[in-house]
This record gives C-alpha cells, structure tokens and sequence, in this order.
C-alpha cells in the first residue's frame, strides 16, 4: 500500500467581492489551482515538488496535511482519506514559525507537550534531536539569538519530534544564504537517510529538487496537474560533489525542458497570483 495516494485532487478559491478573471473567453470569480491532481507516495521515499510559481504545489501540501479541505477528489494516508490534520503527519513552513518567547529546546518539546508525553521523556527526546541537528550547546537560546539556519533546524527537529510518518516541507530553505542552504540539505538527507520517513518536499530549485529526490513531480501551469515524474538514480547517501558530476547536469537539463513551457505559461498569470495573496 502507498503511503500517500492522491486521487483526481481538485481545488477551485473564491475570489474577494469585485474581483475577476478571464478563464477561456469568460470573466469568472472563481480560480482553479489544482485541476486533476493524481500521485502515489512510496513508504520511505523523498519525493520533491516543483512547478511554477503559483502553480498549487503548497496547497496540494496543504490538503495532504488537511489545512485545507479540497474541491472534490481524495488525498489519503495509509488509505484513510485526510479530511483533518493527521497526527502522523508534520509540515515544516517556509518561515520557521518559532515560538520567540520559548528556547531552543522548549519549541522542541511543545509538540510532545500537546501529546501529553511526560517531561522527562520529552526533554531527553529534544536533548537527543539538539544533538542530532548539531545544536548541543544552543538549546537555551531563543530564536533572536539563532541565525536563520539554526532556527530552521530547530523547526525541523520539533517536526520529527513525535516520529512523523509524512514530513510535508514547503521550501524550508527558500530564505537561507546559498552556502547554508547547502549544508542543511545534505543535514536533512543525513537524518532522512536514518529514519527514512516518508517526505514530501516542495521547492523553486531544480539543483535542490534533484539532490534531494527519489522522484521529481513536475507540475503543471494552474490549474495544476501532474506533467511528469522523473526518477532520480543517484547512489546514496549523496554528497554535495554529485552535483558537479554529468548524470547530475543531465537531470538538470531534463528537469528543466519539462518545466520551461509550464513556466512560460504561468508568467501571464502573475497579476492574478498577486491579487489572491493580498
């Protein structure tokens, strides 16, 4: 059994009183951002999402993780379809979305604290993931006092503290300088690569997307649909040398072919995504 399926996922938002579009000839006050959506998630497997930009892929994340209810369609886990949040189920955004008033280890444990876990088992629990992120030594320090990379694997680690079955990450790096981007992704396929949680990665950069992957999800322009799944054959664990190497320009190139035409689709649809994010 798959352990995400989606089937014909579809999702159509209202626009505010006064606002219109042109869809096919017609003015309509209705958006479709997901048209059809069909995929299937291995247990274990890194799966990342790419598309252009405004294509759904974050809301496709958020019917997954059940903040927002679809259309029509089915996304299901395990086989039960997701109509709420799942507690088996953990998002990590793009912003970190710390608590400022709580440390380090104290935004770790606020998920096991919701769980009611006890607080010894849930302090030596954020201790074991401080560790695990590199950040022994900082779990008194407040977000202010963490650089952006720091509090990005803060997050992430309070995301894996209950043992999630489905990570779901929403360009999780998007915000992080180049060289730290880099680093933390090689972090997160370190720890993936120990307990192979089955994740779900939305992202802009092809490089990212490639590094990162079992499978690629090409999307389409809105109202998105799934154009094409690229299976990334690269040995594991991977370092961040592999993407000097020719099969990785080859993915790069092959990547981008499926994406040129969605991408040149969706820039006249700029000045519509701009006013449904106001």
């Amino acid at each position: 059994m798959d352990r995400i399926d989606v089937s014909d996922l579809r999702k159509t938002f209202q626009l505010k009183p006064g606002q219109s579009v042109t869809v096919d000839g017609r003015r309509s006050d209705r958006v479709d951002v997901l048209g059809g959506v069909d995929l299937a998630i291995r247990k274990g497997e890194f799966i990342t999402l790419v598309g252009p930009s405004g294509s759904g892929k974050s809301v496709l994340l958020d019917v997954i993780a059940g903040l927002t209810e679809a259309s029509s369609g089915v996304a299901r886990i395990d086989g039960r379809a997701v109509t709420r949040p799942h507690a088996g189920t953990a998002y990590v955004f793009q912003q970190y979305a710390l608590f400022p008033w709580r440390t380090a280890i104290e935004n770790i444990e606020y998920a096991m604290e919701v769980r009611g876990l006890g607080r010894v088992a849930r302090r030596d629990r954020a201790r074991e993931l401080l560790d695990l992120f590199g950040l022994g030594g900082f779990e008194d320090r407040y977000p202010s006092q963490l650089s952006g990379g720091m509090q990005q694997r803060v997050a992430i680690a309070r995301a894996l503290a209950n043992d999630p079955e489905v990570l779901l990450m929403d360009e999780p790096f998007a915000a992080l300088d180049a060289q730290t981007r880099d680093l933390l992704q090689a972090e997160l396929l370190r720890i993936w690569e120990t307990i192979k949680t089955t994740v779900v990665f939305v992202t802009h950069s092809i490089d990212e997307a490639i590094f990162l992957a079992d499978r690629i999800v090409v999307m389409t322009a809105r109202p998105a649909r799934v154009k094409e799944i690229i299976e990334i054959d690269l040995p594991r664990p991977r370092a961040i040398e592999i993407r000097n190497g020719d099969a990785f320009n080859g993915y790069r190139a092959r990547v981008w072919d499926a994406l040129r035409d969605e991408v040149r689709k969706a820039q006249g649809d700029w000045s519509l995504a701009a006013r449904l994010a106001h």
